[in-house]
């Protein structure tokens, strides 16, 4: 019989998010000016330690724009503030390590775009500008005081080591941030009811590394060891908006983002919105 134990470093993971936004705007001629309150929401599981991350993060802000035929400016900003809470296991005693801590979070965003129309058929170019910033509180990694390891009856280890001495680790604040400028183009058709539409953007985003610890030993596998910083990337999506009487509207929509080798995206979407 042959047994073969192979442990790889991985930082693959998988996960939900959800998120709503409730708003109120008020027009003044061709300008209008908003409020709007969000909410995120996200659990994510990583495979090599069976971790958890979770984040819940509240948002205020405001937003303008200005509209003529054919010219479209959208201005936003907020403020907000959020909650972490991680676990894994030790990987030393198998017990499971946790922490929470809290952030600060500040965003931004600007848009322009054209639309240039014929008959039922629209072509609108546009230029955007996202970032987010988030200042992450210290904390404290909490790792269960010293522990006996035991497998079934018997001690794991001699009688003199049986007890594994834990230590908290201490977790740095830290800062991130994320910009991303984006050049698009949606096509639509308007059928009357239903609008469908191809929206293509390409992207180019400035996001601060990921920080690692250093591994105590060493196995010849620490790549992980450099985060990524993808600068650019393509989104392709489409879908169709409909309008169901004078106050109700919503859609769906699908696409992809590909060019980037740190993580693939596959979406699909749906809103309605009830307008008075």
């Amino acid at each position: 019989m042959k047994y073969e134990s192979v442990r790889l470093d991985s930082m693959n993971f998988d996960g939900d998010a959800s998120s709503y936004s409730l708003g109120v705007d008020k027009s003044f001629g061709k300008a209008l000016v908003g409020l709007v309150v969000s909410n995120l929401n996200t659990d994510l599981k990583t495979t090599f330690n069976s971790g958890t991350y979770k984040q819940e993060v509240d948002t205020y802000g405001v937003y303008l724009a200005y509209r003529t035929s054919i010219i479209q400016i959208d201005l936003g900003m907020g403020t907000g503030d959020s909650t972490i809470d991680t676990t894994r296991i030790d990987l030393g005693n198998d017990s499971t390590i946790t922490g929470k801590t809290t952030a600060d979070i500040e965003y931004s965003n600007a848009r322009i775009a054209a639309n240039f129309s014929k008959g039922r058929f629209s072509i609108v170019p546009s230029v955007s500008y996202k970032a987010l910033s988030m200042d992450i509180a210290g904390f404290t990694d909490d790792r269960k005081d010293d522990v006996t390891s035991v497998i079934g009856d018997q001690l794991l280890f001699t009688a003199n080591n049986a007890t594994l001495t834990v230590t908290d680790d201490v977790i740095s604040k830290r800062s991130v941030e994320t910009e991303t400028m984006s050049v698009g183009l949606l096509l639509s058709a308007n059928l009357g009811k239903l609008v469908p539409y191809l929206d293509v953007s390409y992207d180019s985003e400035d996001t601060s590394k990921a920080s690692f610890k250093k591994e105590v030993g060493t196995d010849e596998n620490d790549t992980e060891q450099t985060g990524t910083n993808y600068s650019s990337s393509m989104r392709i999506g489409g879908g169709i908006n409909f309008m169901l009487g004078s106050h109700l509207k919503g859609g769906v929509r699908a696409g992809t983002v590909s060019g980037r080798d740190d993580w693939e995206e596959n979406y699909v979407a749906g809103s309605i919105s009830l307008g008075f």
